[in-house]
């Protein structure tokens, strides 16, 4: 997905905020400021936001000399889902449609964003977590994927947020359900921390690892750039029966060069994503593309 004109003030206020949660020397938040404008007048070299917004943070790193400015906020949002995952857990135990509100789970679990919340530590997530459960999806293509998870042996899910890991957990307890106990999961995290986007060290905090092979992707922006990528992990990508693609960020850096099928399962938190599938802002979507 190309890069808008939108995505250069987004990412600019991510920078401040970024900056701001490191550091209240107001000389190193400006000079971080200044140079993020440096990078998006850049403009035209990026294919997409999110290599734009790797840019930018890599800025925030070098000027605060932290190389994970959201570890505190990521620790938070952890500690929200886990306090909220037996809850959720039973919650779709009870459905009708386990698999389906497992999804809805997942999607709901995509806002531990800080860049859209930035703090976590200031805003209810759990309220504004149980509030977004009643929305359902504006597409899902859930009967492509259960059909395609019956006959999987192979699944592949792309992470995005640190905090949504824990609720992912419900997600692949549901996937084994259809695709039966045998079938190798593994979930794709980012190779270096960026942003609040999980590393194998959240992936592991959230207990994923008893759920999944957790596997690198090796990106270093928040999303995943294929020819970036670690070749181990791309033939695992290439190979798998099923590739689930989480959050906005892989939205943006796959869905036009995936080159293969996968289901992008996300929730459009921004006009121009929400615009490139046809939903409104806010909607949860799994579409298969």
């Amino acid at each position: 997905m190309k890069v808008q004109l939108d995505c250069v003030q987004c990412n600019l206020r991510q920078a401040l905020e970024a900056a701001r949660l490191v550091t209240t020397d107001l000389d190193i938040q400006k000079t971080i400021v200044l140079k993020s404008l440096e990078v998006l007048l850049e403009y035209d070299s990026y294919r997409t936001s999110p290599e734009m917004g790797g840019a930018v943070h890599e800025v925030v790193k070098e000027y605060t000399g932290n190389a994970d400015p959201y570890e505190k906020v990521k620790r938070v949002a952890i500690k929200i889902a886990h306090d909220m995952y037996p809850v959720l857990k039973r919650y779709v135990e009870t459905q009708e449609d386990r698999l389906l509100s497992a999804l809805e789970v997942s999607a709901v679990g995509n806002l531990l964003d800080a860049g859209v919340y930035g703090d976590m530590r200031t805003v209810d997530m759990e309220a504004v977590l149980n509030r977004e459960l009643t929305k359902g999806f504006a597409v899902c293509d859930i009967k492509a994927l259960r059909e395609d998870l019956k006959n999987a042996e192979t699944i592949v899910i792309i992470g995005d947020n640190a905090g949504e890991t824990v609720l992912d957990r419900i997600l692949i307890s549901e996937i084994k359900n259809v695709s039966g106990e045998k079938v190798g999961v593994f979930y794709a995290v980012r190779g270096v921390p960026m942003i609040n986007d999980a590393t194998e060290e959240d992936a592991i905090a959230s207990g994923l690892d008893h759920d999944a092979t957790i596997v690198s992707t090796g990106s270093a922006v928040p999303g995943l750039i294929l020819d970036e990528a670690d070749p181990e992990f791309l033939k695992l990508y290439r190979d798998a029966d099923v590739v689930i693609s989480k959050g906005q960020g892989n939205y943006e850096t796959l869905s036009d060069t995936a080159g293969r099928g996968l289901y992008f399962l996300l929730k459009a938190k921004c006009e121009v994503v929400a615009r490139d599938i046809a939903v409104s802002v806010g909607a949860n979507v799994l579409v298969r593309k």
